[in-house]
């Protein structure tokens, strides 16, 4: 009776596993941390800042913070699926003569789904032609502080006039509806352990732009938007059948 029971069962294993690399011969399930690049184009929004004197923002790119999972199709050889999350933030601030302190604070975060073909360079590298359909807001918030609140006194920030306040914020944002090709390449360090970079150029539709989420703003400079190259390195752990 023993041996029978270890004959199914090791038959079993055997139609299983042959079974299986038929089916799925090349398979991953995995997610993890992104650190990423995105070099968005500021010189029109710079110019705008300057208008009130805030210095400009870094020409040479942001760093960007988020995490990804994706899965290989069943069935369909090289199709993978995955979706992600990512953003971005930089701060500047000024000191003017009067004791005014202006502060600009441009961020950008992201969700999407993403679509790649993964193939074979080698047993453990691969390479991948694909993109990201996403859905983000860019912000820009400009706030404008006397350095007197710097001493509690509530009368200052609690007139019944807005000209009468000592400081001011105000909040602009827009939808970005984009779409980014995308190439990239794989290396799998450990059995659940791989290592990607992908490398892709974001093109956006934005919708109107809003103070507050209330106020919709005309005559922004179509300049300001979130278009741009950038590079994101993953960190991706799980189940990887080569």
């Amino acid at each position: 009776m023993i041996k029978k029971i270890i004959f199914i069962f090791t038959l079993t294993l055997i139609l299983y596993n042959v079974s299986y690399t038929q089916v799925f011969p090349k398979f991953s399930i995995a997610g993890g941390p992104i650190i990423g690049y995105s070099r968005n184009n500021v010189d029109e929004l710079n110019a705008e800042l300057k208008k009130i004197g805030i210095p400009g923002l870094s020409e040479s790119g942001f760093l960007a913070l988020g995490g990804r999972g994706f899965i290989d199709v069943p069935f369909i050889s090289g199709l993978r699926l995955g979706g992600m999350g990512i953003g971005f933030s930089q701060e500047r601030s000024v000191e003017s003569p009067n004791n005014i302190i202006k502060t600009v604070k441009y961020s950008y975060g992201m969700a999407g789904i993403t679509i790649e073909y993964v193939g074979s360079i080698s047993e453990k590298l691969d390479y991948s032609i694909g993109g990201t359909l996403g859905i983000g807001t860019l912000y820009i918030d400009i706030h404008q502080h006397s350095k007197d609140l710097q001493n509690w006194n509530i009368t200052l920030i609690g007139g019944d006039s807005l000209s009468s306040r000592n400081s001011n914020s105000s909040r602009y944002s827009a939808k970005v509806y984009s779409i980014e090709p995308q190439v990239g390449i794989g290396y799998q360090l450990l059995d659940f352990l791989n290592v990607n970079l992908n490398v892709g150029y974001s093109l956006s539709e934005q919708s109107n732009w809003y103070l507050d989420d209330v106020l919709e703003v005309k005559n922004v400079p179509s300049g300001i938007k979130s278009d741009g190259l950038n590079a994101k390195l993953g960190i991706n752990v799980g189940l990887f059948v080569k």
